[in-house]
């Protein structure tokens, strides 16, 4: 019997400690798989959707405290050459930053702006382009940065700082590609990385954050994809699985012949009947003397007919 009662109380404890939810750390959230696709699928000389995005992976990007104001979305897909990603930003308070002053490739506070981040988790020291899982606090993650107005920065971590901040178009040209659209309210950003290497099927550690600059000259707020503690924490970073299938499969278009001629209507050949030709002149008199003996002989036939009698 204490058997018995020792068996089930313990097999309650257990019940119990499965239904207590588990705490989990912030960051290393598995956001999903990513499909493949073409590189002409994606146009980057604007900021448009297109509309492969409607098959990609999407990660929302939200103050999950609550207590921010600006909220979006980043799609994510890859390819046999690059990272895409397509975000969009809703921003009731839009800023653009005055850089009247300011030249290509010079230094200037790019994250005091609104604008999206990608980090990319690289495994090792400075300089090393090959991305990992989720990566260490060690780990050298990669940013590309893209504002509300069109202006790129990157950055890895651990780098000399300021010396190797790239700002402006100049100096990211052989990094990544980038667009822009802005909507009111809403603005939308279209990333193409390329500086890592080729993507290939795998985990990749990945943070999304959006800089929100409520008013010139003041700060900017930032929200992540996660919960993690800082914007280079790459030990807390999610990721995604690259899977090597295609986002979506074209329609076969079966090729429509093109409308034929109709056939060109038959038309028979209409064929005369020839009147029978006329009666020649010797033709008249043998008729005439065949008609002249046939009345003689009936006359022979009456005549002895008569006799007869």
């Amino acid at each position: 019997m204490k058997k018995t009662i020792a068996l089930i109380l313990a097999i309650m404890i257990i019940a119990t400690m499965a239904i207590i939810p588990v705490s989990a750390a912030p960051g290393n959230e598995n956001y999903g798989n990513v499909k493949k696709i073409s590189d002409s699928d994606i146009n980057m000389s604007n900021g448009e959707r297109d509309s492969v995005w409607d098959y990609a992976l999407a990660i929302p990007v939200a103050d999950d405290t609550g207590g921010g104001t600006i909220t979006g979305t980043t799609w994510v897909l890859w390819s046999d050459t690059a990272f895409y990603f397509y975000t969009e930003v809703n921003d009731p308070t839009p800023v653009s930053v005055d850089l009247s002053d300011w030249e290509d490739g010079d230094y200037f506070d790019a994250w005091i702006s609104d604008s999206v981040e990608i980090f990319i988790s690289v495994e090792g020291d400075s300089g090393n382009l090959d991305v990992t899982p989720t990566g260490n606090f060690d780990d050298a993650c990669w940013q590309f940065r893209i504002d509300r107005d069109g202006i790129p920065s990157s950055y890895q971590r651990n780098g000399a700082w300021t010396d190797d901040f790239m700002c402006g178009a100049s100096v990211n040209k052989d990094r990544y590609e980038w667009a822009v659209k802005q909507d009111g309210n809403k603005y939308y950003t279209k990333h193409k990385i390329t500086m890592l290497g080729a993507p290939h099927a795998g985990e990749l550690g990945l943070q999304i954050q959006i800089n929100d600059l409520e008013e010139e000259g003041g700060g900017a707020p930032q929200v992540r994809a996660n919960g993690a503690s800082g914007s280079w924490d790459a030990d807390q970073f999610g990721y995604v699985v690259l899977v090597d299938e295609p986002a979506y499969i074209a329609p076969v278009v079966e090729d429509t012949p093109a409308d034929e001629p109709a056939p060109a209507e038959v038309v028979p050949d209409v064929i005369v009947a020839a009147p029978p030709p006329a009666p020649t002149t010797g033709d008249a008199g043998i008729i005439a003397f065949a008609a002249i003996m046939i009345i003689a002989a009936a006359g022979v036939v009456v005549f002895k007919k008569q006799t007869a009698k």
